[in-house]
């Protein structure tokens, strides 16, 4: 059977969300990819095009980890990231919000509980809403195609 999330790629592709996605996903596993006192000191701040930009929070370990720089960037290969850079700042592990629709206009309560079952399984909650979001969105516009279409 195949992953789901590699399922749900071309989607996200698509809608334009597939890097967001990407650093979530590196964000919700940042501290299983990298141990204590690592992890600590640098966070995923922005992915782009297969490069990751890591904030870290002082110069002192921004200039420590450019000696492990290749150790980093293959762990986190398995993400699709080629590349890593390094900068000075803020560390902040808030989870983001992700922002919720409730009302989706346009969408069936078939197509609603469709989504509600496609993303029941997944724990991360901040994951979850971005699949959801990006499910609806693709339902609408599949939706506003068909009636574009239809004229």
């Amino acid at each position: 059977m195949e992953r789901t999330s590699s399922l749900l790629e071309p989607v996200f592709a698509k809608l334009g969300i597939a890097e967001g996605v990407r650093l979530i996903r590196i964000k919700t596993d940042w501290d299983k990819i990298f141990d204590k006192p690592l992890s600590l000191h640098m966070w995923p701040s922005k992915y782009s095009e297969g490069s990751l930009l890591l904030n870290v929070d002082s110069p002192l370990w921004v200039h420590q980890l450019s000696y492990h720089k290749s150790a980093i960037l293959k762990k986190l290969g398995v993400y699709g990231v080629r590349d890593i850079r390094f900068r000075v700042g803020k560390i902040s592990r808030k989870a983001q919000p992700v922002s919720v629709v409730y009302d989706v206009p346009g969408l069936s309560t078939e197509d609603s509980s469709f989504i509600s079952g496609l993303v029941s399984g997944i724990g991360d909650t901040e994951l979850r809403e971005a699949i959801k979001g990006a499910a609806e969105k693709s339902f609408q516009a599949k939706k506003t195609e068909e009636k574009r279409t239809e004229k």
